[in-house]
Parts: structure tokens; sequence; C-alpha cells
């Protein structure tokens, strides 16, 4: 699915986004002001950062999806 799917259906079931050709990135998607919170799912599940610059691949992948 696209980027918009993939956050709104995450932001209603309050679940992390990610793009399966990246999937060890996960992204959370808040309306606040600090952006997405990115986090690594590594072996220790370790925060990666709390600002996301995407670029225009990212905004136009059709690779996203909803963690389970």
């Amino acid at each position: 699915m696209n980027i918009i799917e993939a956050t709104k259906k995450a932001v209603d079931e309050n679940k992390a986004i990610y793009r399966k050709s990246l999937p060890h990135i996960k992204f959370v998607p808040t309306n606040s002001k600090n952006a997405a919170f990115i986090l690594f799912s590594d072996d220790n599940d370790r925060p990666a950062g709390r600002m996301w610059n995407p670029m225009a691949k990212d905004i136009l992948s059709n690779d996203w999806e909803v963690l389970n």
C-alpha cells in the first residue's frame, strides 16, 4: 500500500508502519511537531532517532505495510 493508506491504518490501529524493502526500520506516525518516531528492530529494539526526512522514493513507494 502507499504511505497515506498505511499511515491512516496505523493511526487507527495505534501501530507502526514499515517498508517491505527496509523491514528493520519502523515508523510510528504521530501528529506531534517532532515528526515520525523511527525504531530499529534489531536484537535490542533500540531507538534510532526521532526525526525522519523522507526522500521522494519513500513517499512514492507502494511497499508500505502496517506492523502486526
